[in-house]
């Protein structure tokens, strides 16, 4: 990793005997930011462990791009759940709109829920409230407006808190 050798850091994630020195790789292509070599490993890998280390590296390496595709077309619920934990973990300028996005289109509740837990951590009230006033299931919205509660206030959400208890 210290001498820039992804080719290398590569062929061990692909093909390595020991788990951990596997593993070890695959983290340091995160720290190295090989985005690319990263996106090649998961899309070959079957194992769900490994892409979850995968993921977790893509994270490191600030690879917004491929998580979101990944939040939106991964079979597995459990990695797409870790691929939006991760977008909530990014920032919200670059993964607010893509996490509202997987929240219209998931209809896994799991999905769902670490969809409003990303935007919270984002402290994106603003996306947070347009989900709110689209969603029809009445738990959902309670989850929603719960995190609201104890965001920091902003116009959005004061007005949209208000709105609620006016009705």
């Amino acid at each position: 990793m210290v001498a820039g050798e992804k080719d290398r850091l590569l062929t061990a994630a692909q093909s390595e005997q020991n788990p951990d020195l596997r593993a070890e790789a695959v983290r340091q292509l995160g720290v190295m930011g090989a985005r690319e070599e990263l996106w090649t490993l998961y899309q070959k890998e079957s194992s769900n462990d490994v892409k979850k280390q995968i993921l977790q590296s893509m994270f490191v390496g600030g690879d917004s791009a491929h998580m979101i595709d990944l939040a939106k077309s991964e079979k597995h619920p459990d990695l797409r759940r870790v691929a939006v934990r991760n977008l909530g973990l990014m920032g919200n300028k670059r993964t607010g709109d893509a996490l509202v996005e997987i929240y219209a289109q998931d209809k896994d509740p799991q999905v769902r829920r670490a969809v409003i837990e990303a935007l919270f951590l984002q402290n994106n009230g603003e996306q947070l409230v347009a989900i709110a006033r689209k969603e029809e299931d009445p738990s959902m919205k309670k989850e929603i407006v719960q995190k609201l509660s104890i965001m920091p206030k902003s116009k959005a959400i004061t007005d949209f808190l208000l709105e609620i208890l006016n009705k």
